[in-house]
């Protein structure tokens, strides 16, 4: 159950950051694209480090070495590093034409 949760942390800032945009784009949401990736960021830092302690938190007293915990922190900060400024991107590009009224709205 530890596994789920530290894997769910690990991927909640990148998840959360395509539902808020999409939902920007969509204009159910005011919030400013740049917040919206600025707290994403944020997110995606606290969140993996937070895992790795969870999991480092909840090993047995045998285990002696806990650097596979670790690899939520850095698997989390890749997927962070990776997905929020490539969406980042896309959503703001999405946004700017669809004001610009390129796309039409169907």
């Amino acid at each position: 159950m530890v596994f789920l949760i530290c894997l769910f942390l690990m991927v909640a800032a990148p998840l959360l950051h395509l539902v808020l945009c999409s939902l920007h784009v969509a204009g159910h949401l005011k919030l400013p694209l740049a917040a919206i990736t600025l707290t994403c960021l944020i997110a995606g830092i606290a969140l993996p480090v937070l895992a790795s302690y969870i999991d480092i938190i909840n090993l047995p007293a045998t285990v002696r070495c806990a650097t596979p915990s670790v690899g939520f922190a850095f698997l989390g900060l890749l997927a962070t590093i990776t997905v929020i400024p490539l969406s980042a991107i896309v959503f703001y590009l999405i946004s700017y034409y669809k004001r610009k009224k390129v796309i039409m709205p169907s």
